[in-house]
């Protein structure tokens, strides 16, 4: 990975957490895991979603391992979403996002419960629903950002 890869990714990083400041119950780093899912790049998949997990873990107020088991639950349904969709379209990040959003209020019901949190049904219907319309667009928006950073950085390289 290089400097300037690692460094989009503590930016996009930094503005995620200071995005999830003003939202609070939406993940904002969401969008660039599954730009870093499609990718491809193994090494930095790990790395950005240790990062994210680690980040989202910390802000958090439950115990470890939600963001965890939602994150990989992330990486398995994008693998298996590219094998019948591919992956990389607006239609696929929607779907992908509104997927995980379902994922997301059944785990964390099942954790705030596990864990006697108490937590209001319907307002965590409309975070998921929330999370599931914004998704794309984040996405949208990293993924131009990203492009336009790494092409710089290719053409600084020749």
């Amino acid at each position: 990975m290089s400097w300037i890869n690692a460094g989009w990714w503590l930016c996009y990083a930094f503005a995620a957490v200071a995005l999830q400041a003003f939202m609070p119950g939406l993940d904002f780093l969401l969008p660039g895991f599954i730009l870093a899912l499609q990718e491809r790049n193994a090494p930095q998949v790990l790395a950005v979603g240790a990062l994210f997990v680690l980040l989202q873990e910390g802000m958090g107020s439950m115990a470890f391992g939600g963001t965890l088991l939602w994150y990989a639950l992330a990486a398995i349904v994008f693998y298996v979403g590219c094998g019948l969709l591919q992956g990389t379209g607006f239609l696929f990040v929607t779907l992908f996002g509104a997927l995980l959003s379902c994922a997301h209020y059944v785990i964390f019901a099942l954790l705030s419960t596990l864990q006697d949190i108490p937590w209001n049904p319907s307002l965590l219907l409309d975070e998921c629903l929330f999370q599931t319309l914004f998704t794309p667009w984040v996405w949208w928006m990293a993924a131009g950002l990203r492009r336009m950073v790494m092409h710089e950085d290719r053409n600084r390289q020749r």
